[in-house]
């Protein structure tokens, strides 16, 4: 068939086990030596241009990413348009750094509080949420991200968030003293043509606490894909689908719509809550000017970069939002455009640009992209309830099942 891909796997075969396993680990492995080789700050020369990058950078995608991840919840697999994200995400940033800072909480301790927290922050909006949607939603919600950071800075709550100066905290994450992380350091050295880019000889105390927090982040994010995963494929998650579909046709199966509406606004702000965790205890201050609304925007721009309705989108929509507002601000020249034409604040349009020509490229994101290039290549083949292979199997992978195989 024209469609056939080349290549072509059964499911649950030997094949396919290897293809996943080794997947895997060539993704631990990259992990590694990203870590390793950025825990300091360092950078990436493309087209002329110097980009920077960094371990703590990429601990702030992290926060970034587990926030996107709720918004796929709420939005990708519900079909609510939510912009106040950021409402969350700065809430569970200034309670873990109070927490933190006043209390002597650690940062994982705080989870105790900051997720049942802004899960009932999240079920309460989702109630008045039940009786508008569409555009009425999105703004109802970006104006509670935009009365945020005007609501912290309130004098019956400075105590607690410090105002407009903002609420400092000392991280108390340090690697064990057992952990090999100068071993680890010193076999990326001698890797041949590759070692110079891992430094030279043991890792300095921060470039330790760096590599730590990074990977203890790491862990936290596939804890919250795994949970989210599992949530997408079962009953409920299911349910959350055919609202998403077709509201009317799931309401007349017998599905509690606003109970499942609900569920999914907390949900979403319970994993805002903890990216806000995650980006306080990286950066060591909740300030203001890091919650407004913006922050918000540059969530669903996340959002839609990377995928409505899949896992991966999240990954690949934290990603960008962390970098390429930055790079493309750091960028002094491009092939075929006059330098003077790059000179000033640039930043915002060139992002804006690859926006716009991304939206008529990939009009489903980079994962849907990423998809379509994978399926004229490889496709994994499904097997019915008698151990058959799938009839047909040239049929396109929903965005569904790929968040099924990343979980």
């Amino acid at each position: 068939m024209a469609n056939t891909p080349r290549f072509q796997i059964a499911e649950g075969s030997t094949a396919q086990l290897t293809y996943k396993w080794v997947g895997i680990g060539l993704f631990v492995l990259f992990l590694v030596m990203v870590a390793f080789a950025y825990n300091d700050t360092g950078s990436l020369t493309l087209l002329g241009n110097d980009y920077t990058i960094s371990t703590p950078r990429l601990t702030k995608a992290i926060a970034f990413i587990i926030c996107i991840l709720g918004l796929q919840v709420v939005a990708g697999f519900t079909g609510q348009l939510s912009l106040g994200q950021g409402f969350f995400f700065g809430t569970g940033a200034y309670l873990a750094a109070w927490l933190v800072a006043d209390h002597n909480w650690s940062w994982f301790a705080t989870l105790a509080v900051v997720v049942p927290v802004c899960f009932l922050l999240g079920m309460i909006v989702g109630v008045p949420a039940l009786r508008i949607r569409g555009l009425y939603l999105a703004l109802v919600t970006l104006g509670l991200a935009a009365v945020f950071p005007s609501l912290i800075q309130l004098s019956q709550l400075q105590p607690y968030t410090n105002g407009a100066g903002g609420k400092i905290t000392d991280s108390d994450l340090k690697p064990p003293d057992w952990l090999p992380l100068d071993g680890i350091a010193v076999a990326l050295q001698k890797i041949p043509l590759l070692g110079q880019y891992f430094g030279d000889g043991d890792l300095s105390t921060k470039e330790s606490d760096r590599v730590w927090v990074f990977f203890l982040m790491v862990v936290l994010t596939v804890i919250c894909f795994k949970l989210v995963g599992n949530l997408i494929n079962s009953r409920p998650g299911r349910a959350l689908r055919a609202i998403r579909d077709n509201e009317t046709s799931a309401a007349v199966t017998g599905m509690n719509l606003s109970l499942y509406k609900t569920l999914s606004f907390g949900l979403a702000s319970a994993l805002g809550g903890v990216g806000g965790i995650v980006y306080v205890a990286e950066l060591g201050i909740a300030a203001p000017g890091d919650f407004t609304q913006l922050i918000s925007i540059y969530f669903i721009v996340g959002l839609v970069v990377g995928g409505v309705g899949t896992l991966w989108g999240a990954v690949i929509g934290g990603l960008v939002i962390t970098f390429i507002p930055d790079w493309a601000a750091s960028t002094e020249e491009l092939p075929g455009i006059p330098e003077r034409w790059l000179q000033g604040p640039t930043g915002p349009l060139i992002m804006g640009v690859l926006l716009i020509v991304l939206t008529f490229v990939l009009p489903g994101g980079v994962v849907a992209g990423t998809r379509k290039l994978k399926a004229k290549i490889l496709r994994i083949v499904p097997r019915t309830p008698d151990g058959d292979l799938a009839v047909d199997a040239d049929a396109d992978e929903t965005p569904d099942e790929l968040g099924s195989a990343t979980a």
